[in-house]
């Protein structure tokens, strides 16, 4: 069996140490724009600062994110090809970004070329650190041998098991980038309230409640962990935070106050392309869990 590379994009919120401790192959930047402005989005926060970039949302500056090209996969995928190595480009939901479809068209036109190679892009369903669960989860299964085929089935199988829970400051970063599905009477009655969202069925941001006090909406997102995260396939829990640093600490104590066993937290920014659409201030939570907290939206 060919060697073969796993690539991923920002969206993923990994950073260089996830690709040393894990073998990524390569992790694509997201693009933000600022104005005139151009900046390649990473979990490093290469080139940004990330107190100066959300403080400056805070006063009011609009970031707005795009997608990887083809042309950024296409030299991505041919630098591993010429090393004869197969490719497994593992992406962002298609439902908040188009990334994935820019992999097809640089799979499609390298198939001309490498007819001997397998190049499988996947759609994951998911982002963030959920994303980048299923990327470890796909690095860990190739150390043990496991072929592209074998690797592709379970993450089509598994990928609406990982679960992703949080809330915003404000739910008009996510409305003004297209980022969120709610009704008009939920946007409506947001004067002093919070959003809970979670993913639906192919990863797309839903708003399913609204919770009155900050401090609440934390208590509803630890509430939603412990009903539909399953802590005995995967005791780590990733909370994301938009410059909220000492907020997400205090919803990991929340979380960990309602197990006995002993959790482990992986706490971190959200990495620039994805809190330009979610702005200071939010909270996101991943976990291995349910798949039923996908259809909450449906109830």
């Amino acid at each position: 069996m060919r060697k073969f590379a796993i690539i991923t994009d920002s969206s993923s919120n990994m950073d260089s140490g996830f690709v040393q401790k894990y073998g990524v192959n390569d992790i694509l930047p997201m693009h933000i724009f600022q104005g005139e402005k151009k900046y390649d989005a990473n979990g490093d926060w290469i080139g940004l600062d990330p107190k100066e970039y959300f403080d400056s949302m805070r006063n009011g500056l609009i970031y707005k994110s795009g997608q990887v090209l083809a042309s950024e996969y296409k030299e991505s995928f041919e630098k591993f090809l010429k090393q004869d190595m197969d490719i497994l480009s593992i992406s962002c939901t298609s439902a908040l970004s188009a990334s994935v479809k820019e992999s097809y068209k640089a799979r499609d036109e390298l198939k001309e070329i490498y007819k001997d190679h397998n190049i499988v892009c996947v759609d994951s369903a998911n982002c963030t650190f959920t994303l980048a669960m299923i990327v470890i989860k796909a690095c860990i299964f190739r150390e043990e041998g496991k072929s592209i085929e074998e690797i592709v089935k379970w993450i089509d199988e598994n990928k609406e098991d990982y679960n992703e829970v949080g809330t915003v400051e404000k739910l008009t970063y996510l409305k003004q980038a297209g980022r969120v599905s709610a009704s008009a009477a939920f946007f409506g009655g947001l004067l002093g309230v919070k959003p809970i969202v979670v993913y639906d069925e192919v990863g797309h941001n839903v708003a399913i409640e609204k919770v009155k006090g900050r401090k609440n909406s934390f208590l509803k997102l630890a509430e939603y962990v412990k009903k539909y995260a399953n802590i005995q396939k995967s005791n780590v829990i990733y909370i994301a935070h938009g410059d909220c640093l000492d907020e997400a600490k205090e919803v990991s104590e929340m979380i960990q106050a309602q197990y006995e066993e002993k959790l482990e937290f992986v706490i971190r920014y959200i990495e620039p392309g994805v809190s330009s659409s979610t702005g200071p201030g939010t909270i996101i939570i991943c976990f291995l869990g349910s798949r039923e907290m996908r259809k909450l939206y449906n109830k």
